[in-house]
């Protein structure tokens, strides 16, 4: 599994579970992945796990109607979602003090990849 396909995966997830309140919006996505900052804003990829992701993301803007945008963010300040990947929580609570306490359960994988 591939970098980028990890970066991109939580955007996909982020969209399945909030999405429905982003009608009508225009959602910015920071990532410190170039790559993926390239395929999300293109909206296409020549690598076929990575172009399923990115149907059930333009299927979800679509039907949710909303509109996605990715923004490169150097690595050392994206403290939020690096904290998180790492597992360290009171890194991410100093981040993100307004963060919910409880995780939200996310979606089984195959409800993200679609063919």
């Amino acid at each position: 599994m591939s970098m980028a396909f990890r970066e991109l995966y939580p955007i996909v997830v982020a969209s399945l579970l909030w999405g429905h309140l982003w009608n009508k919006k225009r959602i910015m996505f920071h990532c410190d992945n170039e790559a993926v900052v390239n395929i999300v804003n293109k909206g296409r990829s020549k690598v076929l796990d990575i172009m399923k992701l990115m149907r059930t993301l333009t299927w979800l803007s679509v039907k949710q109607n909303f509109t996605i945008q990715c923004q490169h963010i150097p690595g050392v300040k994206n403290v939020i979602a690096d904290s998180l990947s790492r597992f360290d929580f009171q890194t991410f609570q100093k981040a993100a003090p307004a963060a919910e306490t409880v995780p939200t359960p996310c979606p089984k994988s195959w409800q993200v990849m679609w063919n």
